[in-house]
């Protein structure tokens, strides 16, 4: 009995549930080293899990946004299952390439990037998921209150920058630079951008405002990247019927 409050105190103190409850995993004849190596996986398993939903939480994918609640649907054509396939491998990522999915709304754009997210987070890839006007506002913020360097870093220092929803409001002059100089440092540095819009690039002037800037800006996002072209009927009308 000692033995057994011993094990579960130290294992208390070094925060290893598995081992605290080593009754659930341990048969009975198991030899030592078999004991031990039953622990180590399941211990090691818990934590991968619990870092896996930590990195999820702080990347601040939205719910249910799943590979497996993504259905490929006829009505949006030009999107192919191997497209899919190879960015669920996240080799884009290690490659500093950019994604694009361009198309009218609710063709399942935010729905694909959130999966393409979780699958990058599993594989151990550190991500962030932001509405670009979210961010361009927390920009905007931060240069008010000295605070755009700490806020630039973070952005520039995770594998994965999901931009979402670009060009659902007109940007000022001045979120339109934060926009371009965010995507240009990440292009400096190697760091792989996943934008949605739902706008083609020729028409991009028309939130953006400045001819020269779109340019730019196209050029750094679409000079090596995955052009995904997901214009179609409703993805939420057309998953139903499916």
């Amino acid at each position: 009995m000692d033995n057994i409050v011993s094990i579960k105190s130290l294992a208390q103190s070094l925060r290893m549930p598995v081992f605290e409850a080593y009754a659930d995993y341990v048969k009975p004849g198991m030899s030592i080293e078999d004991a031990l190596t039953k622990l180590m996986t399941e211990e090691c398993a818990r934590r991968h899990d619990a870092s896996v939903k930590r990195r999820i939480r702080a990347a601040g994918l939205p719910n249910g946004k799943t590979i497996d609640t993504f259905k490929l649907v006829p009505s949006i054509p030009h999107l192919k299952e191997e497209q899919i396939q190879s960015l669920l491998t996240c080799k884009f990522i290690e490659n500093g390439v950019n994604v694009c999915a361009l198309g009218g709304s609710g063709t399942g754009k935010s729905h694909l990037m959130a999966a393409i997210g979780r699958e990058a987070v599993h594989l151990g890839h550190s991500v962030k998921y932001l509405r670009v006007s979210d961010m361009l506002t927390m920009l905007h913020e931060a240069s008010t209150s000295m605070r755009l360097g700490a806020m630039m870093k973070s952005l520039l220092k995770v594998s994965l920058l999901s931009l979402d929803e670009l060009g659902y409001i007109s940007l000022t002059a001045k979120k339109a630079q934060f926009l371009f100089d965010v995507i240009a440092k990440r292009s400096e540095i190697g760091g792989s951008i996943f934008v949605t819009s739902n706008f083609e690039f020729s028409r991009w002037e028309s939130f953006i405002g400045d001819k020269i800037l779109v340019k730019a800006l196209v050029g750094k996002l679409a000079g090596d990247s995955v052009i995904l072209n997901m214009n179609g009927e409703d993805y939420r009308l057309a998953s139903k019927k499916k």
